[in-house]
């Protein structure tokens, strides 16, 4: 277990690109989704943004930043609805030939206290050696944080990968903190689970099994949203049954608790694959990102990273998808989203050139 060392970054402000929420007809694109503003900054070196809400009315983006030789969990901050950004602080750095850090996913309790959650692996070059799923907080609005706890760990199996990824977290309907995250059985087998904590974040339950148990596939990067208020939800995440990654979702009618009712969202064309999916409700409309190559050829890197984020949307719970809108161009990685009202949402993305960056998107009827 570790005691990590306090950082608190300069606030620093961020270059706007261009004036947001500005639409016309002309933008509407497939799916009912408008562009509504121009890529804005959040850090040029920032890449895998997750973001959640404050108290206040703003809200906070947790992502890694890479810079001489050293990764930085980072957290910023926005009080204008991602129209501009300023960090806040920072949660940790280290030497990145020796550890491995990402996969940001911070969340503000109830209290007021802030949670941030992450990957945390020690390597010794490109071979890992321990994996972990680390949560810090912050009571001083993210300046400074500290160790909480280890939600799950497991030393390195040689030759057999089995690391953990991609945490996310959300409050349950009775308070309690759930973390979602991905865990390797194999080079070509990964499940999904829950852990659920009723102390903000110090001490874990068992985990619950979210999807894979009863296949073989790469099941990852698990993103959950709201269908109404009434307990229902739904879980997407990349997989590869099919050989291609595609997404996939699975339903709860009990607020996370059991899962069930696996079923295939989306389907890139061309034999390309689609994958890192996220989703969210936006009033009422379920709105689910994922990046895919199917219409990009010549991107160089592993397939559908660093190609297009796209959005799909559903006004049926989920029952059925609406036609692809791009809501990021080529060079785009590891999308991600924000609910800003009942109409306005925000894609967030690394964007070659440019770095970590959302977005408004406007649904339209």
């Amino acid at each position: 277990m570790f005691l990590y060392k306090l950082f608190s970054a300069l606030l620093i402000p961020v270059t706007v690109l261009s004036n947001p929420i500005t639409t016309s007809i002309e933008q509407r694109s497939p799916g009912n989704v408008v562009q509504a503003g121009s890529p804005v900054v959040i850090d040029a070196n920032g890449i895998y943004i997750r973001a959640s809400p404050l108290k206040t009315g703003g809200l906070i983006a947790g992502y890694t930043a890479h810079e001489n030789g050293q990764s930085i969990l980072r957290l910023a901050q926005s009080d204008n609805s991602g129209s501009s950004w300023n960090f806040i602080g920072e949660v940790w750095r280290v030497d990145t030939s020796t550890h491995d850090v990402d996969n940001a996913m911070p969340l503000q309790l109830p209290s007021g206290r802030i949670v941030y959650a992450f990957r945390n692996h020690d390597r010794t070059g490109n071979t890992f050696t321990y994996y972990r799923l680390t949560l810090c907080y912050s009571d001083d609005g993210g300046k400074n944080f500290v160790y909480a706890s280890t939600i799950e760990q497991q030393a390195a199996t040689p030759n057999n990968p089995n690391g953990l990824w991609e945490p996310f977290l959300r409050v349950a309907a009775d308070g309690s903190l759930q973390c979602y995250y991905s865990a390797e059985n194999s080079a070509v087998d990964q499940d999904g689970y829950m852990k659920r904590s009723i102390d903000g974040g110090i001490t874990w339950s068992g985990w619950t099994k979210i999807s894979g148990g009863d296949r073989t596939s790469r099941d990852g990067m698990i993103g959950v949203a709201n269908i109404d208020n009434s307990g229902n939800l739904i879980a997407v995440f990349e997989n590869t049954e099919s050989g291609p990654f595609t997404v996939d979702y699975v339903l709860s009618h009990d607020d996370g608790n059991s899962w069930g009712q696996r079923g295939r969202l989306y389907t890139a064309r061309n034999g390309a694959g689609a994958g890192a999916p996220q989703v969210m409700n936006v009033g009422g409309t379920l709105v689910t990102s994922f990046m895919t190559d199917e219409d990009v050829a010549g991107i160089p890197g592993s397939g559908y990273d660093g190609a297009q984020m796209k959005v799909v949307t559903s006004v049926d719970g989920g029952q059925t998808w609406g036609l692809a809108t791009i809501t990021g161009d080529a060079r785009s990685h590891w999308p991600g989203l924000y609910t800003l009202n009942q109409t306005h949402f925000l894609a967030l993305y690394s964007k070659d050139g440019l770095g970590a960056v959302s977005q408004h998107y406007q649904l339209v009827n």
